[in-house]
C-alpha cells in the first residue's frame, strides 16, 4: 500500500503546507498512478525562480523526502548536476522527523545550502554543512558489483592525458557482461609516451597478493578529461564519453568491428575529501553482441554500454579508517592456540593491519567445535594453523603469516604439538625461531603448563605477554598481561594472587567441564562462540594497547594488566562485567624475586 494511502492525512498535509510557503504544488498524476508521489513547486534558488520537485520516499513520512532542481550549473557543491538533486545538508536520518513537512525542511534548510552551495572545494566547510565530500564519481550510475581497484594516493602528472592501463581479473574470468561480478585491480598506468609513471603502484604485498591469487592481465585505454562529464541520463553520458575524443571512437568501433569487450578508463578531477581536488575515476565498459563486425557507424549501436567504478584499496584506503592501529604495521605477535579463542583473536590482529602473525597449534578442526570456531564446517578436517594462515593471506594481504618456526618434519601440516614425546624434531628449538624478534606473545591454550612456560620464556627475553581464556559455560574468562622489565608481576605472581583472593576468579559453570563427545578423546567445555569471543576481543583489545604503547596517536593505554569477566549471576545472563586488576610481584614467587 502507497504511504499517501495508508495515511491521507500525511499527503494533504503536505500540500496545505507548500501552499502556505507559496510553492504552488502541483501534483505528478502521471507519477502517482505508477506509484511514486512526486510534486512540482515553483521556487526561489540562488536568486531565481524555478521550476523544481519533491520526490517523497516509499517509506514517507520515516524518511525525508528529496529536492530537484535541475539545471543550476556543474561547479555548484553539495548538488547532483545530472538529475539536479539538492543536498540540503545534514544527511543523517536523525536530522528528520515524521512530524516534518517538505516546506519546511526547504524552508529552513535552503538558505544554509545556498551559503554552501556557492564555496570553492578548498575552502573551509561551514558549521551549518556535512564534513564529507561529494566526489562526482558518487553520482554516476555504477554497476554495484564490479569495481576496478586503485589506491587513492595516487596521483597522474598533469602533463600527461592518456595512454593505457594494465588491469587484472580474477581468476576464471573470461569476458566482461554487465551481470558479471568482478573487482579488477589496475596493476599499472602507462602515459602517451608509452613509458610506466612512476610511483603509481600498490605496493609490493598487495602485488603479490594479487599475483597469487591467478588473476588475469588486460590492456586497456585511458583519457584524462578537464571536468568531470555531466549528462542527466545515462545514455546522454555514455554518448558524451564516447565522443569525448576521437580516439575514443575509434577505439571502440574497432573492438566492435572484432566483437571484442573491454574498458575504457576516464580520469577527471573532483573534489577531495577534506578540501580540493583529487584524481577521479570512470570506466566505461561496452559489450559487443556477435556477429556485429561492421565498420564504421555509432558506436553505440550493436553494443551495450554501462559504467564501472573505482574502488580504493591501497595501504592508506584499508586502514585509514583505523587511524589509532597505524603502529601495527611495524609489530609481529607470535599466537598460541587456536580454538575458539585464539582463532577468532588471529582474525581480529589480522583485520587490524599486524605486519606479521607466527602461528602456533597442533590440532585440527572437527565438524562439532565449528559451532565456536570462526570459519565453520568447510574448515573440518584442516589443520587450525594451515586453516587460518589459508583465510588470513586470501583475506588481508598486508598480513604476513610468518613459517620459519615450523620444524622441517611439520612444514605439511604445519602443526606442532607442545609436549608431545613422540615429535622427532626439537620443540625448544621450534619456540625459540618463534619467539625470534616478536614484539608480543599472545596465549589462548588455556594450559597452565604453557602458561608457566612461556611466561619464563618470554621473561628471560623481555617480551610481552598477554594469556587470555574462557571458563565452562562460558560464564567468564579472563585476560593477564605480563610486562617483563618493568615492577610488574609475572603469571605465577597471578596464580599465587588468586590463591589469597587478590584477584577474583572468573565465574564458571561447575558442570560445564563434563562434555566427551563422540569419537574425541578428551573431554571439552561447553560454552557459545558469542560468549568466548568476549574474551578474544578483550585479549586483543589488551594487545593492541600494549604494541601501540608511547606511538603517537596510538591506541590508549590500558592501565590494569589483569581482566576478569563475568556472563552470568545468579543463573541469569549478564551483559559482560568486567573487573579489573593490578598484577603486582607477589612475595612467593621464585621468578619476580631473584
Amino acid at each position: 500500500m502507497v504511504w499517501w494511502n495508508r495515511y491521507p492525512e500525511e499527503l494533504e498535509r503536505e500540500i496545505h503546507a507548500l501552499e502556505v510557503a507559496g510553492m504552488q504544488p502541483q501534483k505528478n498524476e502521471a507519477k502517482f498512478k505508477e506509484g511514486k508521489a512526486e510534486i512540482g513547486i515553483r521556487l526561489k534558488v540562488l536568486g531565481s525562480e524555478r521550476d523544481a520537485s519533491i520526490v517523497y520516499p516509499d517509506l514517507y513520512p520515516y524518511f525525508r523526502p528529496t529536492l530537484f532542481v535541475p539545471g543550476l550549473g556543474t561547479t555548484l557543491r553539495h548538488y547532483n548536476p545530472h538529475v539536479g538533486e539538492v543536498c540540503l545538508l545534514q544527511r543523517g536520518t536523525q536530522y528528520w522527523l515524521p512530524e516534518m513537512t517538505a516546506a519546511g525542511h526547504i524552508g529552513e534548510m535552503l538558505p544554509h545550502w545556498e551559503q554552501a552551495a556557492v564555496r570553492h572545494y578548498e575552502d573551509s566547510r561551514l558549521a551549518v554543512e556535512d564534513e564529507q565530500a561529494e566526489p562526482a564519481t558518487s553520482y554516476y550510475p555504477t554497476e554495484k558489483t564490479q569495481s576496478v581497484m586503485l589506491d587513492s594516493s595516487w596521483r597522474l602528472p598533469k602533463a600527461i592525458s592518456s595512454g593505457h592501463i594494465k588491469i587484472v581479473f580474477p581468476k576464471g574470468h573470461k569476458s566482461i557482461t554487465q551481470g558479471e561480478s568482478f573487482a579488477a585491480w589496475v596493476t599499472e598506468i602507462i602515459g602517451d609516451d608509452k613509458k610506466v609513471i612512476e610511483g603509481v603502484s600498490f605496493t609490493k604485498p598487495i602485488k603479490r597478493w594479487v599475483r597469487a591469487q591467478g588473476y588475469t592481465e588486460c590492456k586497456y585505454p585511458w583519457l584524462r578529461l578537464e571536468a568531470p562529464p555531466i549528462c542527466s541520463t545515462l545514455q546522454e553520458l555514455i554518448e558524451k564519453l564516447v565522443s569525448s575524443d576521437p580516439k575514443v571512437k575509434r577505439h571502440i568501433n574497432h573492438q566492435r568491428s572484432l566483437s571484442k569487450n573491454g574498458l575504457y578508463g576516464f580520469c577527471f578531477p573532483e573534489e577531495a575529501p577534506g578540501g580540493g581536488l583529487r584524481d577521479g575515476w570512470l570506466f566505461l565498459a561496452y559489450h559487443c553482441n556477435k556477429g556485429t563486425k561492421r565498420r564504421g557507424g555509432s558506436p553505440v549501436s550493436g553494443s551495450y554500454f554501462w559504467l564501472v567504478g573505482p574502488d580504493y584499496a591501497g595501504e592508506k584506503d584499508l586502514f585509514e579508517r583505523v587511524p589509532e592501529l597505524h603502529p601495527l604495521r611495524d609489530k609481529t605477535v607470535a599466537i598460541i592456540g587456536l580454538g575458539c579463542v585464539g582463532a577468532p583473536s588471529a582474525l581480529a590482529f589480522a583485520r587490524a593491519g599486524i605486519r606479521e602473525l607466527r602461528l602456533l597449534d597442533g590440532d585440527s578442526v572437527t565438524a562439532g567445535t565449528t559451532c565456536r570456531w570462526p570459519q565453520g564446517l568447510a574448515s573440518a578436517g584442516a589443520g587450525k594453523v594451515r586453516e587460518l594462515a589459508r583465510y588470513i593471506s586470501q583475506n588481508h594481504p598486508l598480513t604476513k603469516i610468518g613459517t620459519g618456526h615450523y620444524p622441517y618434519g611439520s612444514k605439511k601440516d604445519c602443526m606442532v604439538r607442545l609436549g608431545d614425546t613422540s615429535s622427532d624434531y626439537d620443540q625448544w628449538d621450534c619456540l625459540e625461531k618463534w619467539l625470534e624478534d616478536v614484539d608480543l606473545v599472545y596465549d589462548a591454550t588455556a594450559e597452565q603448563g604453557i602458561n608457566l612456560l612461556l611466561n619464563d620464556m618470554v621473561i628471560a627475553r623481555g617480551i610481552p605477554y598477554v594469556t587470555v581464556s574462557s571458563r565452562a559455560g562460558g560464564w567468564g574468562g579472563n585476560v593477564v598481561r605480563v610486562r617483563p622489565n618493568s615492577d610488574k608481576g609475572c603469571y605465577h605472581c597471578y596464580l599465587y594472587s588468586l590463591q589469597d583472593e587478590q584477584i577474583a576468579q572468573p565465574s564458571y559453570d561447575p558442570c560445564g567441564d563434563g562434555l566427551q563427545p563422540v569419537g574425541c578423546g578428551d573431554i571439552t567445555f561447553k560454552a557459545a562462540g558469542f560468549d568466548v569471543e568476549e574474551v578474544a576481543l578483550a585479549g586483543v583489545r589488551m594487545a593492541v594497547s600494549t604494541l601501540t604503547e608511547g606511538a603517537t596517536s596510538g591506541y590508549p593505554p590500558i592501565v590494569h594488566d589483569v581482566a576478569v569477566l563475568s556472563l552470568r549471576k545468579d543463573g541469569m545472563a549478564i551483559f559482560p562485567e568486567w573487573q579489573s586488576f593490578h598484577l603486582s610481584k607477589h612475595p612467593n614467587c621464585g621468578i619476580c624475586n631473584r
